[in-house]
């Protein structure tokens, strides 16, 4: 729950005392530590994020979730309860970590635990921060709250003392957070881990653990932090913010994506929706800023002024899109539409964008069910079998490449999908035009996402809204969700940052 004023008054009164009777009922530790807190800053480091939160002991906040655990958002004593987890007093919690699938855990050089911590002084009670070592089957101590100032954030990195194979040489790296200490509790709005990795240079020293600093482990400047100017990519899994523009960039350029502090960005493939496509120096330009950049296009329909309108025949298409006159539902099945799909992907990779955001896949449910001589079962089906070629072919290219479809979250019970996906944007979650999404396929749409989300995927969520008490409630409950949110107008003719929500 919230901490009330009245009990954070009380608490700060009677917190002395309290931790003086708790330090002398806590047990020894079993566990040999590492030390005082040690500052450590790893350079070209990887950041890998808790993927599950397991409270083992106590409780967290109602509504927290991991997701707040995944990068720097917070700082000075600001209090936004989607933004953090809260953990009670007396309680113990494991995150696990897993190494991306293109690292093997010997080529594991160093490793570090990145920290933002806001809670009682070191003095007043201990918060330990542990992880298990898989030779000696036991948790090891990394260090503690030392560094932190009195319910002030303070964020520090913690060393893993080495040889660090022994903490993922039998799965993924797991910590554990915990007090035996009933004073009080403590919130953690960071707590991941950064690699090292062979070859690599182990960095250099950090500032003064005691002083609170941004998060060093990623290459995304977050709400409250300082842009570094990196031109490191933010890691596909670390990605924590986004915004969605199609139309209407300023002066024809890309100048005010590149300038904004998001770390992802969903655009057109051109600048008028024309054959005036963005060019690769263009591209490169928002990416050295450490943004990865999503190309939009329709995978179940063209508008009439797309270049490739012309070589779409009149039998491949289907009629109108509803409210969208000048927008045709094709036969994405019929294998004369592959080659104006094929030529995006192509365009989008030698522009040297990050990946592909498919729209129109809800074509294979507004279409007329027998619109391919058989059945709407067979429509998904014929939907899926598209998204997997093409997410074949993108990455037979470029393995890289990200393929991202919006909508139709149901398509996860389709074989194929989820192996063909790397994430899933979502309109219209929680509002639509400022008009609570209620309905039962609105439930159902948020089940399925969660779905893709707990399969490990990104999921996007896009709500158009422009009442301050709306935009916060979709960022709320998508953020306890595991989504990463934005709010904008439907036309997507601007870029839209929600003050207090978005990264400033």
């Amino acid at each position: 729950m919230r901490r009330s004023p009245v009990r954070y008054t009380l608490a700060r009164l009677s917190l002395t005392l309290l931790a003086v009777l708790a330090a002398c009922h806590e047990p020894p530790e079993a566990e040999k530590e590492s030390g005082a807190p040690e500052a450590a800053a790893l350079t070209n480091a990887r950041t890998l994020t808790c993927s599950t939160l397991q409270v083992l002991r106590g409780s967290i906040g109602s509504g927290q979730s991991a997701q707040a655990l995944a990068t720097q958002t917070l700082s000075g004593t600001e209090d936004r309860w989607a933004e953090y987890v809260e953990f009670a007093a007396n309680s113990s919690a494991s995150c696990t970590y897993a190494l991306p699938s293109d690292v093997s855990a010997s080529a594991v050089q160093a490793a570090e635990v990145g920290i933002n911590y806001r809670g009682p002084l070191r003095s007043e009670m201990r918060w330990i921060f542990e992880a298990w070592d898989y030779q000696a089957g036991a948790w090891v101590v990394v260090g503690d709250n030392t560094f932190a100032k009195s319910w002030t954030w303070t964020s520090t990195s913690l060393a893993l003392p080495a040889p660090v194979g022994r903490f993922v040489s039998g799965g993924p790296f797991k910590l554990r957070y915990s007090t035996t200490s009933s004073a009080d509790a403590s919130q953690l709005d960071l707590l991941v881990v950064r690699i090292q990795l062979e070859g690599t240079d182990a960095g250099s020293t950090m500032p003064d653990s005691g002083t609170s600093t941004p998060d060093a482990g990623g290459s995304t400047p977050d709400a409250g932090t300082t842009d570094a100017g990196t031109s490191t990519p933010v890691p596909w899994e670390g990605v924590t913010s986004f915004t969605y523009q199609l139309t209407n960039y300023a002066d024809s350029k890309l100048d005010q994506i590149a300038a904004s502090k998001f770390n992802l960005a969903v655009i057109e493939l051109s600048r008028d929706g024309s054959d005036d496509y963005f060019r690769s120096d263009e591209l490169a330009a928002v990416k050295a800023t450490g943004k990865q950049v999503l190309a939009y296009f329709e995978i179940g329909a063209i508008e009439e002024y797309r270049p490739e309108w012309s070589q779409v025949p009149a039998d491949m298409k289907l009629g109108a899109v509803d409210g969208w006159p000048d927008e045709q539902y094709v036969k994405y099945w019929d294998e004369r539409w592959w080659p104006i799909v094929q030529g995006r992907i192509d365009q989008a990779i030698a522009a040297g964008f990050n990946g592909c955001y498919l729209d129109m896949v809800v074509t294979y449910e507004e279409i007329a069910a027998n619109a391919a001589g058989t059945n709407r079962e067979d429509l998904a089906r014929k939907m899926v079998a598209l998204i997997a070629r093409i997410s074949q072919y993108a990455k037979s290219k470029n393995p890289a490449f990200k393929v991202m479809p919006q909508n139709a979250p149901e398509l996860i019970d389709y074989a194929g999908y989820l192996g063909a996906i790397d994430g899933l944007g979502m309109e219209d979650m929680y509002w639509s035009d400022d008009k609570a999404c209620s309905e039962d396929w609105c439930a159902q749409n948020r089940n399925n996402a969660a779905r893709v989300r707990a399969a490990g995927k990104l999921v996007l969520s896009v709500d158009y809204a422009v009442q301050a008490a709306h935009i916060a409630d979709a960022y709320t409950r998508s953020r306890a969700a595991g989504f990463v949110p934005y709010v904008s107008v439907r036309a997507l003719n601007k870029m839209t940052v929600n003050a207090g929500w978005d990264p400033q």
